[in-house]
């Protein structure tokens, strides 16, 4: 009997890929991390022998009450945060309070990286929305993907704390991610209706953008040995600014209104770029790939390379 809660492929990537423990995919998952790892035998994914870390109530006390994270613990002593919370149960240690919690959670600056900001705000522009408070910059997502959880997971988790929540929408599972950075992020509150001029000038910035939008909005596939990129969205201000950039680096694309408003219920112009010539699609995805954090993303763009490297 297939698993409710991923696929086998999806399970090995998690666990051998991607490196992720029982815990972390229990959570990621709503199941229970036995369920994980009985999944793991089930499919014969070979499994890492268990890591059982032994500490004194004194030490995991002592960490806790000098208010560090649960993550921060696990860090300090080679677990994962469900281990540090099961001490922390085991040993009776008191919890903090919600207001406790909610003001120990470091939340580190933006690193600076203008390849890094790029990426951030074409991703953002894509498929985040952002809200702002007096402290912080809110940040939230919903997804059907499992792949999309773990990149923006990825993206965000060293600088601040990370929610995820799991709803039950017409018979799917949709994901609910959150978390909340200082004001070093708040050029993402800003929603660009165009690409700012800094990343269009410059190339690197400019290819680090488009994966993010790409990472958001784009697909890559292989359709009868040939390769098709597309990206598709309402934001044709957007979409225009990048199919004339890459007109101008001599990358040759499509831009079309795909469905006009009103059909099958749109509420706006829907439009596409589209890259279908093998040395164009070539050179393209080979500029992006560097950028590229969605997992599959990055799976379909390497396949995408091999397939038309030979065809060149």
């Amino acid at each position: 009997m297939p698993s409710s809660f991923f696929t086998k492929q999806q399970l090995s990537n998690w666990y051998l890929k991607e490196g992720l423990s029982t815990y972390q995919i229990s959570e990621i998952c709503d199941c229970d991390a036995k369920t994980v790892y009985y999944w793991l035998k089930s499919f014969q994914i070979p499994t890492r022998p268990r890591k059982v870390i032994h500490t004194s109530k004194e030490l995991i006390e002592s960490l806790y009450n000098q208010g560090l994270s649960m993550a921060s613990i696990g860090k300090k002593l080679g677990c994962c945060s469900a281990a540090v919370l099961r001490k922390i149960r085991k040993y009776n240690i008191k919890s903090r309070s919600c207001w406790e919690s909610n003001i120990i959670h470091k939340r580190l600056n933006f690193s600076g990286s203008l390849i890094e900001k790029a990426h951030l705000i074409g991703f953002r522009i894509g498929d985040l929305h952002i809200t702002k408070s007096l402290n912080f910059i809110h940040v939230s997502s919903n997804t059907t993907k499992i792949d999309q959880l773990i990149m923006m997971k990825k993206l965000f988790a060293k600088y601040g704390p990370i929610w995820i929540g799991k709803t039950i929408y017409k018979n799917r599972k949709v994901f609910t991610f959150a978390t909340s950075l200082n004001k070093s992020f708040d050029f993402l509150t800003i929603k660009f209706k165009n690409i700012p001029k800094w990343i269009v000038e410059d190339e690197e910035c400019f290819f680090a953008f488009f994966a993010g939008y790409t990472d958001a909005e784009g697909s890559i596939g292989i359709y009868n040995k040939m390769t098709r990129f597309r990206v598709g969205s309402y934001d044709k201000k957007i979409l225009s600014k990048i199919h004339n950039k890459l007109l101008a680096l001599q990358i040759q694309n499509s831009f079309n209104l795909e469905t006009p408003a009103g059909k099958n219920k749109q509420n706006g112009d829907f439009w596409r770029i589209s890259l279908s010539e093998k040395m164009a699609t070539f050179k393209c995805l080979s500029r992006l790939f560097p950028y590229l954090r969605h997992f599959n993303r990055v799976k379909m763009a390497k396949l995408a390379l091999k397939n038309l490297l030979p065809r060149l």
